[in-house]
């Protein structure tokens, strides 16, 4: 360690937990928080703790960036109402630049690559990917204060301020980031057109897909969807959506009234926005506060472009991970354990990275700070810091956390970690998983409630899928999971916040 901070737990903010992850780009994202969100938002963070412990992460933000940031970014945004659109704006810019990068060296890298060019595209990499997140990093941020201020704004124009969460969700939902609902509707657009020739609607029921490829202007149909949305259940090791998946959940379609379930779809969406439209012409607002408003529908369109443009670019480049990993005999896993040094060692100084690699799997703490690039802690240090900061109560019977979507449910509890859990999720369940991926969808639809240990503000996708299915959620629990079990009886309050086991 070579910067000195506080071990003191009351000085840091914890600010997200996700499963399934590395330091690979994460580390990048700390670092461009730290010293490159300056020049988009006028602010940097001081200092961020990442602990990643058998591939989940525990992020800590030091108090005092948590307030100066939060604060800081939350006036921009409300005294500069194009301020969201120029930030989309540019993160359509960098990250197409991204994409393009990493398909470039996707289709170029081979076994004979060298191992100088390897390291060049790792450092290309990184520079293309803080491009892209110092025009996001701030989000996670400054959502507590500014879905705050936006709140009592709410509160100020109604009597009952218990409606003010829900009056809000209105305001602020942006469908177009609702990315499931989206390649939902897409999906079932697909099925309306396949309906008109009975003889595709019988092919896709067999499942055969060799048979479906043969069918050209059919495959060609379900080719364009799997390319329009195959990032939207890709995350590290989860599968792409994929044509085989796309022929089996069409397959499900064709057995129900495709044109009702659209038709109640589509009812959705515009009934959401005739309720927003009603909402802002009934509560008196003002342009400033309207304009506060739809900055922070915007926002959430903007965190769905940065999920697909990192998605995309990870499938590519995971191709670069493997070719080192080849050359250094290490698995994907080790090489997005590795910084760019680390790289430079192992390529070009062939120096042996797979005792302290494992180190760094089993339990490594980063330190990012302002002015430098993360530092990498491993062995009893890390434990001790680790059990400061990670300290579990098994025998809690209340956790709280953020409340993301309102109303309050009860019900068992079932913890799902992995995507292919989903099937064992029934109706009125109370989902509990440490993170959630639009790949849960189909099981939160059926659930009673939803409770994410991990997830960072009102428009992750825990917080937006839950409002999407109507089911009351909270984030940000922490360690529920160590304290629950299946089939434990909890009631959920997405108005406050709070989960209690009955």
């Amino acid at each position: 360690m070579t910067h000195t901070f506080s071990t003191n737990p009351k000085d840091w903010v914890f600010k997200s937990q996700r499963q399934r992850v590395s330091p690979f780009p994460n580390i990048f994202s700390m670092e461009t928080i730290c010293n490159d969100m300056i020049h988009k938002v006028g602010f940097n963070a001081d200092e961020i703790l990442l602990f990643y412990k058998d591939n989940v992460h525990y992020c800590f933000l030091s108090r005092k960036s948590y307030e100066k940031v939060g604060r800081g970014v939350a006036d921009n945004m409300h005294n500069d109402p194009k301020l969201a659109d120029k930030l989309v704006e540019g993160q359509k810019k960098t990250g197409k630049v991204l994409v393009d990068f990493c398909r470039e060296v996707h289709d170029e890298v081979s076994s004979k690559t060298s191992n100088e060019r390897l390291v060049e595209i790792f450092s290309t990499y990184e520079k293309y990917y803080k491009d892209l997140y110092s025009g996001y990093g701030w989000i996670w941020i400054f959502e507590d204060d500014y879905i705050g201020d936006l709140l009592k704004i709410v509160e100020s124009k109604i009597e009952d301020k218990l409606e003010a969460p829900n009056i809000l969700d209105v305001l602020t939902k942006e469908f177009t980031a609702m990315v499931a609902t989206v390649e939902r509707k897409a999906l079932l657009e697909l099925g309306l057109e396949i309906e008109k020739n009975k003889e595709w609607v019988d092919l896709i029921k067999t499942g055969d897909k060799d048979k479906i490829e043969k069918e050209k202007d059919l495959y060609a149909l379900l080719k364009k969807h799997e390319t329009d949305y195959f990032w939207v259940t890709r995350d590290y090791e989860d599968p792409i959506l994929g044509v085989p998946k796309v022929i089996e959940r069409l397959s499900e379609y064709f057995e129900t009234d495709i044109q009702k379930e659209y038709d109640e779809l589509v009812e959705t969406f515009e009934k959401g926005e005739r309720l927003r439209e009603k909402y802002l012409s009934e509560l008196d607002f003002s342009q400033k506060e309207i304009d506060s408003i739809n900055s922070m529908r915007r926002t959430a369109y903007l965190k769905e472009l940065r999920k697909r443009f990192v998605s995309e670019s990870l499938y590519y480049f995971d191709k670069i991970l493997l070719e080192i990993g080849k050359r250094l005999y290490l698995s994907i896993n080790q090489v997005r354990h590795m910084k760019i040094e680390d790289m430079r060692a192992g390529l070009l100084e062939d120096k042996d990275l797979s005792h302290e690699l494992n180190e760094r799997i089993n339990l490594s703490m980063w330190h990012t700070y302002t002015g430098s690039d993360a530092d990498v802690t491993i062995d009893e240090s890390a434990k001790e810091l680790f059990a400061t900061f990670c300290a579990v109560d098994k025998s809690a019977t209340e956790f709280t956390g953020m409340p993301v979507s309102p109303g309050v449910a009860r019900g068992p509890v079932k913890i799902i970690i992995n995507p292919d859990e989903c099937n064992t999720v029934k109706e009125g369940d109370v989902i509990l998983s440490i993170q959630v991926v639009p790949s849960f969808s189909s099981a939160i639809m059926k659930a009673g409630a939803l409770i994410c240990d991990g997830g960072h503000g009102i428009t992750t996708h825990p917080a937006t899928l839950a409002r999407e299915a109507g089911i009351p959620g909270v984030i940000q629990t922490r360690f529920a999971r160590e304290a629950l079990k299946d089939g434990d009886m909890v009631e959920v309050d997405g108005n406050k916040g709070i989960v209690r086991k009955v």
